[in-house]
């Protein structure tokens, strides 16, 4: 999907974000879409159609409403409620256009924007306000591209982005018909891999551990890449299997990332990727042989020493 960013932010500078107004975007699209004000620098974007899409929920961040306009057309719109949020507005706003510019009708349409905004709800009363660490965008590409490397073997796609079960809370990382798979993201050089709870390589089933060597470095880098680059080509392949879209963004919005043009800054290589295989003798914590008084544990693993398990 296409970046609208840059279009709606010059479209809302065109107009006075005092005395009001609207504009329309000049767009190829089932929707007649518009941006305003509402009230004073509180930006409003709008979708004119045909199609009622009855009570909306609202947030603390947006208000939304559907309301009949005089000409008996209805008007969808969505209103920013806290200028602290404007960035991520603005990427909400491209992203429902985008979402719905190759609906087949206009009551296709409405129904995207109605299910992408859903997933925005969402993303906004769980997500954290500031950009993904360098740290946590290490570690959400290692699952990501792992997630990408399941599709491209041959995995169902919305199977493979439904046992993505690490963003919704799961002990580990992926479920598949194959077993568990527990994803880690360290540097070229590591010598070891944090395990950040017992449960994580703790399951009755056979799963596997594998390790993604990534590393920051510079954009003219070979095989350079970005968490932002690498969505994107997972929307794409997701894009033709009802469901999966949805799926995949509600997965990334629960583990707190916003599809934001500033993930295509920093850049990334991968140098290697290493499965071992989590067998009964694999070397780990195991709940059942600890003090029922422990919590909770975290230790590392030692990467050579586990080369008996490497597949």
């Amino acid at each position: 999907m296409g970046s609208y960013d840059a279009e709606l932010r010059g479209s809302w500078d065109r107009i006075d974000c005092y005395d009001g107004g609207a504009l329309q975007i000049p767009l190829p699209h089932p929707l007649e879409w518009h941006v305003r004000y509402a009230g004073e620098n509180q930006k409003s974007l709008v979708a004119v159609s045909d199609i009622a899409a009855g009570e909306l929920p609202s947030s603390r961040a947006i208000e939304a409403a559907c309301r009949q306009r005089r000409d008996g057309r209805y008007a969808l719109s969505f209103t920013l409620l806290n200028r602290a949020e404007e960035d991520v507005f603005i990427t909400m706003a491209g992203d429902m256009i985008a979402f719905s510019s190759d609906a087949a009708s206009p009551a296709d349409a409405v129904q995207r924007v109605l299910r992408r905004y859903a997933g925005w709800v969402r993303l906004f009363e769980r997500r954290q306000s500031e950009l993904l660490g360098i740290h946590a965008q290490k570690g959400l590409l290692g699952e990501l591209l792992f997630l990408k490397e399941v599709i491209e073997d041959g995995r169902p796609m919305l199977e493979a982005v439904a046992g993505w079960a690490g963003p919704d809370g799961a002990d580990q990382d992926f479920f598949c018909d194959d077993g568990w798979h527990e994803v880690k993201a360290v540097g070229a050089a590591a010598q070891g891999v944090s395990i950040s709870s017992v449960e994580q390589l703790d399951h009755p089933m056979a799963g596997e551990l594998v390790v993604f060597r990534i590393d920051a470095c510079v954009p003219q880098h070979n095989d350079a890449v970005t968490l932002y680059q690498t969505v994107s080509a997972l929307e794409k392949m997701a894009a033709s299997t009802p469901g999966a879209a949805e799926t995949l963004f509600l997965k990334l919005a629960a583990a707190g990332y916003v599809h934001r043009e500033e993930y295509d800054q920093q850049h990334f290589f991968v140098s290697a990727q290493q499965h071992y295989a989590v067998t009964e003798n694999f070397p780990r914590m195991r709940r059942a042989g600890l003090p029922r008084e422990v919590v909770n544990i975290s230790y590392q693993l030692d990467l050579p020493s586990l080369a008996p398990w490497e597949k």
